[in-house]
């Protein structure tokens, strides 16, 4: 298997005439078993984390990549950093919604091109015909969203713990909801990982207390605490992010969901941000194709939660299935 780090450098006419780059980590197959048009899943997380939530190596823990269950399916899997995120440069100026998408869909433009160009990794010959799909994890997938409906790059695009009609954090009974993470920035209840107020929300009871301590500790701006190796102190953007408005509450991205004309997957937790998941797919009307999961035993962070692999073998067949019927 191949894993390789890329510093990909962006056109200034991308990034409103700053200098920028984006890191992402590009894990396939061994280059013998990569067939000439496989599926290259885009992937980005959500608010607090850097790419390395896709790709998870805990100590005295296996299983966890889903960078590597995908890879280990004949996929090339390709973990990005918004701007402002884990090893991408931070802006200056202030980026909101459109701008950090458009910077994401150059950034997946320049790794398409150079598997297209057998230039990307060495050893890793050219890809005639790679069909490329993406995954947004929470916050990543507000800006998926923006990403497919103003730029229409992916041939499939999956909103993993994001709603397109209204998003909002559960609170610890898994019913009511929490003050926004703005609200909770500098308060005692943020110093204690295994007590943080989104603590059921974001994981499940049978989540090591170690794992859920860890990743909650300080979230969402972890300041003055240590960082987990998944986790970052900013926001997409960085600290000058500019959004039009924050990402909780009803119709943020609806003009934009509307506006998807390729297939969607939409896949929830038990307990997740979605009010009512079933309701989903009517965000997307002019989605030719929507399927909808609800992964048991899980709650928001998925790849912590036991059941996780249900969640990426049916991202898998749903990405071979898209590729069979609309290639």
């Amino acid at each position: 298997m191949i894993r390789v780090d890329l510093k990909i450098d962006l056109d200034v006419a991308e990034t409103k005439g700053e200098p920028l780059f984006v890191t992402v980590t590009v894990i396939a197959p061994d280059p013998t078993e990569i067939p000439a048009d496989p599926i290259v899943w885009f992937a980005w997380p959500g608010g607090g984390y850097n790419r390395r939530y896709f790709d998870l190596h805990l100590p005295g823990r296996h299983g966890f990549s889903q960078a590597e269950f995908h890879a280990s399916k004949g996929a090339i899997f390709v973990a990005c950093d918004h701007p402002g995120v884990g090893d991408a440069a931070v802006p200056k100026g202030a980026f909101g919604h459109s701008d950090i998408a458009r910077v994401n869909a150059a950034a997946a433009r320049a790794v398409l091109a150079g598997l297209k160009g057998g230039n990307l990794i060495p050893g890793l010959q050219a890809i005639a015909a790679p069909f490329p799909v993406a995954m947004g994890q929470s916050y990543g997938g507000l800006l998926l969203t923006h990403l497919q409906a103003e730029h229409g790059l992916f041939r499939g695009v999956a909103m993993l713990g994001w709603s397109g009609i209204c998003t909002m954090v559960k609170d610890v009974s898994g019913q009511g909801n929490v003050a926004p993470p703005s609200e909770l920035e500098g308060t005692p209840a943020l110093r204690d990982g295994l007590n943080h107020p989104y603590r059921r929300s974001f994981h499940y009871d049978d989540v090591p207390e170690a794992i859920v301590a860890e990743d909650m500790l300080g979230y969402p701006a972890r300041v003055g605490v240590p960082v987990p190796a998944w986790g970052t102190p900013h926001m997409p953007g960085g600290p000058n992010f500019a959004p039009e408005r924050g990402p909780l509450g009803p119709s943020v991205v609806a003009k934009e969901a509307a506006a998807i004309d390729a297939p969607v997957f939409i896949g929830n937790g038990e307990i997740d941000t979605a009010d009512n998941p079933h309701a989903e797919p009517t965000a997307y009307p002019r989605a030719p194709d929507v399927t909808t999961m609800i992964l048991p035993r899980s709650s928001h962070m998925h790849n912590f939660a036991g059941t996780r692999d249900i969640l990426w073998k049916r991202l898998q067949a749903w990405a071979v299935g898209i590729k069979d019927a609309w290639n």
